[in-house]
């Protein structure tokens, strides 16, 4: 859709919890909502920069990647997500040490702002004695790490057995 003066419009569908924030944001700042959103993507689009060529590298002795080009897009806008990306094996060692490690990111196509980066630890076996003793395992590792990121981290990212 164009405006009259032939510039792009962009619709964005907030949660409600942002919607909220947005408002009492732009209230306190007193200046209007739609002029706030608009400035506030401005300088969250100025900011974006490509992830490290040597990042990458580093995460693919790490993990498989499915869909490459998603998760480096993904990474470049959740930029925080590297280092615990990085140190994620070795959380997941003690608990599965010969399992391959996987990168996917997933989006819900019902709601615009909700892909999330999933790190999968594949189980190769279908054995009902395996798979009950991973998903302890896996109840453990996230007590002990997963659990305990930040709510930041964890909206964005999640791990588990696949």
């Amino acid at each position: 859709m164009q405006t009259a003066t032939n510039l792009p419009t962009l619709t964005v569908q907030l949660s409600p919890e942002d919607s909220d924030r947005l408002l009492a944001e732009a209230k306190r700042r007193q200046i209007d909502p739609n002029s706030l959103a608009q400035m506030l993507l401005h300088e969250s689009l100025t900011k974006l920069k490509p992830v490290s060529a040597a990042d990458i590298e580093a995460l693919e002795k790490l993990y498989n990647f499915r869909e490459k080009a998603e998760i480096v897009e993904f990474l470049e806008i959740y930029q925080f997500l590297i280092p615990v990306l990085l140190e994620a094996p070795d959380k997941i060692c003690p608990y599965f040490p010969e399992n391959k490690l996987c990168l996917e990111v997933e989006k819900d196509f019902e709601s615009i702002d909700s892909a999330q980066l999933f790190l999968d630890i594949i189980i190769e076996s279908d054995r009902d004695e395996i798979i009950d003793e991973a998903l302890d395992k896996e109840e453990k590792l996230s007590e002990d790490w997963y659990l305990s990121l930040p709510y930041e981290v964890r909206r964005v990212f999640s791990c588990g057995l696949c």
